[in-house]
């Protein structure tokens, strides 16, 4: 009994050990942040109070592969996931599916939880919303995962 105990402790640690495992989190601006899990599955998530890895948080799902931003805009590249139930994470398919590219331009305004999001299907579209929301053309990505490409 005693060594079935030890055993069983040893496995709920190892197991503890993975969730939350290899996190990163980087400061965009504001109360924007990109997080992402072993340097991949990069995701955008708002947060007033600092816990950035909280599900809820998320505003742009995995896997983001490219941001900008200035003091007014952040913009963002994506691969949706290609399990397109409805998840927040998926780590038994946490592959992007790469033929489909969605691009999202974020309006930062004054106050808390005031930020709009507008989502893009194609490169076209996306420009035309550059335009038409007053996205600076010197806005470029500082952000680019050459491997989610």
């Amino acid at each position: 009994m005693r060594k079935i105990t030890s055993q069983l402790l040893i496995l709920i640690t190892l197991t503890s050990c993975y969730f939350g495992a290899n996190e990163s989190g980087v400061h965009i601006i504001d109360d924007f942040y990109l997080i992402g899990w072993d340097q991949k599955d990069w995701q955008i998530v708002y947060s007033l109070d600092n816990k950035i890895y909280d599900p809820e948080k998320i505003i742009v799902q995995h896997d983001v592969f490219a941001v900008g931003n200035n003091k007014d805009f952040i913009i963002a590249k994506q691969h949706p996931c290609e399990n397109t139930s409805p998840h927040l994470i998926d780590f038994d398919n946490p592959k992007p599916n790469k033929t489909v590219t969605n691009y999202y331009i974020i309006k930062i305004m004054k106050g808390d939880n005031n930020y709009q999001i507008h989502k893009f299907k194609n490169e076209n579209d996306f420009r035309k919303g550059k335009i038409n929301l007053g996205v600076p053309n010197n806005l470029e990505y500082t952000f680019y995962d050459e491997k989610l490409e």
